[in-house]
């Protein structure tokens, strides 16, 4: 899976499969990484994964604090911390205390750059995490081993809402705001035109796995998990619909996307969310082989 990352901004990791780990300096998966402040290390995998995304954790519940939380319900809050408590649970390790409750008004400061900041980190995180509970499927699949399939998909089904939760969180600031400080930081001369959460390896990696899904998924045998994958699929549609909501609420439902204007040189007419309605109609075909299983319109 992807190489763990450490998070620059104190220290989260990540681990990786299939993917160079350290690609060239200008390739844009490594301005990627530069810009969310994230460094990709090989050592220790499982600890400097679980190190990364408690970190990662760590850093939102802080930035929570400081701001409030406006965009996301009791649930989606809930899901905010599912994959934590998921892959502990997995890996049977008590976890002292239940989800913190959800501030609900401003306690210190507004720091908009910082929350697009941390919630994408922990939206890293959180994807390793669903790879992390692929691959376990995948071996448990593999060996017929029906009860391990499903509580690992389990895993992957958790860190997905906990995907959906973080990239609502990571937008939970003024549309103004995104226009005036964090719009601007992700164009030229900071980071080269059309600078996209495209160029995010660790759902480049996701996306490639669920080609190897399909596959297996395609051979009767034991260990296929049957219902419980059906609720991974949910999961998935579900984080796929909250980055449609990031890309309305920051004016993406008319305008295109920064890589959208800088591919067409400002001259496509296409907005942002229809763009992105296609890309998860065909990343869900990948993963079930039916055309846009249950997307929003």
């Amino acid at each position: 899976m992807p190489e763990p990352v450490e998070v620059e901004n104190e220290a989260a990791e990540w681990v990786h499969r299939g993917i160079d780990p350290t690609p060239e300096p200008n390739s844009e998966y490594a301005e990627h990484d530069r810009y969310f402040q994230v460094r990709r290390v090989r050592r220790q995998p499982v600890e400097t994964f679980l190190r990364g995304l408690v970190r990662a954790y760590s850093l939102v519940r802080q930035n929570a604090d400081q701001m409030g939380v406006t965009n996301l319900d009791a649930t989606q809050w809930r899901n905010l911390f599912a994959g934590l408590h998921g892959i502990l649970g997995y890996a049977r390790v008590p976890l002292a205390g239940g989800v913190p409750p959800m501030p609900t008004r401003p306690v210190d400061e507004y720091l908009p750059h910082h929350r697009w900041l941390v919630g994408h980190q922990l939206f890293f995180a959180v994807v390793q995490g669903a790879i992390v509970g692929l691959n376990c499927f995948v071996h448990a699949a593999e060996r017929g081993d029906e009860p391990d399939a499903r509580a690992a998909v389990g895993v992957a089904s958790d860190f997905m809402r906990s995907s959906a939760a973080a990239i609502r969180f990571t937008a939970d600031f003024g549309p103004v705001d995104y226009d005036k400080l964090v719009r601007p930081a992700m164009a030229p001369p900071a980071v080269r035109a059309g600078f996209s959460g495209l160029q995010t390896r660790d759902h480049a990696f996701l996306v490639g796995l669920f080609t190897e899904l399909r596959t297996l998924l395609a051979r009767p045998g034991p260990g296929r998990a049957g219902a419980d994958f059906e609720e991974f699929v949910d999961a998935t549609i579900e984080a796929y619909d909250a980055h449609q909501f990031i890309c309305a609420r920051f004016g993406g439902d008319v305008l295109p996307s920064l890589r959208m204007a800088a591919n067409s040189q400002g001259r496509t007419t296409q907005s942002g969310a229809d763009a992105l309605r296609q890309i998860m109609r065909a990343r869900l075909f990948t993963l079930t082989g039916v055309n846009g299983r249950g997307a929003t319109a």
